[in-house]
C-alpha cells in the first residue's frame, strides 16, 4: 500500500505543477504573447502525458493490491489510521487541485474567447465596405466572390 501513498503523491505534484503552468498561461494570454504560449502549451502537453502515465500505474497499483476497489471504498477499508489519514488528505488535495483547474481553465478559455472575438472585429474593420448592395446585377456576383476570397486570405 505504500506504493499507492508514493503514486498519490506523484499525481498531486503533477497536478500542482499543471495548476501552475494554466496560471502561467493565463498571464501569457492576458499579454498576448504567441511565442511565450506556444511553449506553454508544449509543456502542458508533456505534463498532461505524464499524468496520464502515473494515473495508470495508479490503476495498476489498486488492482495489484485487491480486486478493483474505488479509491474512497479502498480507504474506507484501510485499517491503518495513519495511512487512511494520509490518503484522505492526499484526495482531498487532489480534489481541490482539480477544481481549481477547471476554474482556471475555463478562464483561459473565455480569454480565448474573447481575444477571437476581438480579432474577428479588427479583420471585419479592414475590409472596406462594399458601395452599393447591386443584388441583381451579375457585376455584383463578381465583386462579392472577389470580397469573400479577400476575406478567406484576411483571416487565413
Amino acid at each position: 500500500m505504500n506504493s499507492l501513498t508514493e503514486v498519490l503523491q506523484m499525481l498531486t505534484d503533477l497536478h500542482i505543477t499543471l495548476l501552475e503552468t494554466a496560471k502561467k498561461k493565463q498571464d501569457i494570454l492576458i499579454s498576448a504573447e504567441i511565442n511565450p504560449l506556444l511553449a506553454v502549451m508544449a509543456d502542458e502537453s508533456k505534463l498532461i502525458k505524464k499524468i496520464k502515465e502515473a494515473d495508470e500505474l495508479r490503476m495498476e497499483v489498486l488492482e495489484h493490491d485487491k480486486p478493483y476497489l474505488p479509491l474512497s471504498k479502498l480507504i474506507e477499508q484501510q485499517p491503518d489510521g495513519v495511512t487512511k489519514a494520509e490518503w484522505t488528505s492526499k484526495v482531498k488535495l487532489l480534489q481541490r487541485l482539480f477544481e481549481e483547474i477547471d476554474h482556471v481553465n475555463k478562464h483561459n478559455q473565455q480569454l480565448i474567447q474573447q481575444s477571437l472575438t476581438y480579432t474577428q472585429f479588427m479583420i471585419e474593420q479592414m475590409i472596406p465596405q462594399s458601395k452599393d448592395s447591386g443584388l441583381y446585377s451579375s457585376e455584383a456576383e463578381a465583386q462579392d466572390s472577389r470580397e469573400y476570397a479577400r476575406l478567406f486570405d484576411l483571416k487565413a
